[in-house]
């Protein structure tokens, strides 16, 4: 059970079935499958240094509503396997692993809903796959190189550095302490603290947490470029798609300008609403905001929860 690996403060919040799904590199994912089977779908995409524990109180509150919910834990995150590998994290990997899971599972038509490095992972999905995509609901991520780079060059290039990222996102496990603290506006209690640290206990579970940043372009022929310029280039084929731009107005990383630059690339999107007080994870500063903007947007287009029987 998904549940056994977490501290006993954290079991009630996150009291679901795990579920693993096979990839074709052997590597297992983790997935959790909630409400009924015949609602519709909604898949969440966690971004980093969550995983799906992040989405617990949407997962409880929309299969409770009737849709059916999955969110997966990216492989090195989570519940999923933990490849200690350092070439194994990319751009191009992640895309095609959600690409996996989808075709695996043998998923109807689903509204994404996505933050952080789940954007582009999962607009790089709709992009290949945008028939099988009816919404997209878009939360503090960014899909550019050229038009609009990541403010964190800087930042990046020195956290980065060969000793320094294994010193701070290995040894000490500095990203779900300090850092999700710090991109958060809400305080997060010791029992979420301790969810979101559970599945890095070890050292040699933490290989993503320091790969991760080095996954984000510090220059124009950085690995993850080629990707980010194919994801801008092809959202404006996908203005047929519903999209509701959601954003936390105080993210220390990607600020309501990231929002404003994406709504221009995606002339048909609903927003940018920028939700006052929220940082970087809405699921964590704000959810009950969250939770109003997608019943109005799933309502406005046309989603059907399945009926549920009386109580």
């Amino acid at each position: 059970m998904a549940t056994a690996v977490l501290p006993e403060p954290s079991r009630a919040l996150y009291p679901f079935r795990s579920r693993f799904v096979t990839l074709s590199d052997g590597k297992q994912m983790h997935y959790v499958d909630e409400g009924p089977p015949e609602g519709e779908l909604l898949v969440f995409v966690h971004g980093y240094p969550t995983w799906s524990f992040t989405f617990r109180a949407l997962l409880v509150y929309y299969a409770a509503r009737g849709f059916r919910c999955i969110a997966m834990d990216h492989i090195g995150f989570g519940l999923s396997d933990k490849p200690s590998g350092g070439r194994y994290h990319s751009l191009r990997r992640h895309i095609h692993n959600l690409q996996e899971l989808m075709v695996s599972l043998e998923l109807p038509e689903s509204t994404l809903i996505m933050e952080d490095w789940g954007g582009p992972f999962a607009l790089g999905y709709t992009i290949r796959h945008c028939t099988k995509v009816r919404r997209l609901v878009v939360m503090n991520t960014w899909g550019f190189q050229d038009t609009h780079p990541p403010r964190l060059e800087r930042l990046v290039r020195l956290v980065t550095l060969p000793g320094i990222g294994e010193l701070l996102f290995r040894t000490f496990n500095f990203a779900p302490t300090v850092f999700l603290q710090r991109i958060t506006a809400r305080h997060l209690s010791p029992a979420v603290i301790s969810g979101y640290r559970a599945p890095f206990r070890e050292n040699r579970s933490r290989n993503a947490l320091v790969q991760f940043p080095r996954m984000i372009p510090t220059g124009p022929d950085h690995p993850s470029a080629p990707g980010l310029r194919e994801i801008a280039r092809g959202l404006a084929e996908l203005e047929h798609i519903p999209t509701l731009l959601l954003w936390g107005e105080r993210d220390p990383i990607f600020g309501p300008d990231v929002a404003r630059h994406l709504r221009r690339h995606m002339l048909s999107a609903r927003g940018p609403h920028l939700i006052e007080g929220a940082g970087h994870l809405l699921a964590e500063d704000a959810p009950e905001e969250l939770i109003t903007y997608l019943d109005d947007f799933l309502a406005e287009t046309g989603a059907q929860p399945a009926a549920l029987p009386p109580l």
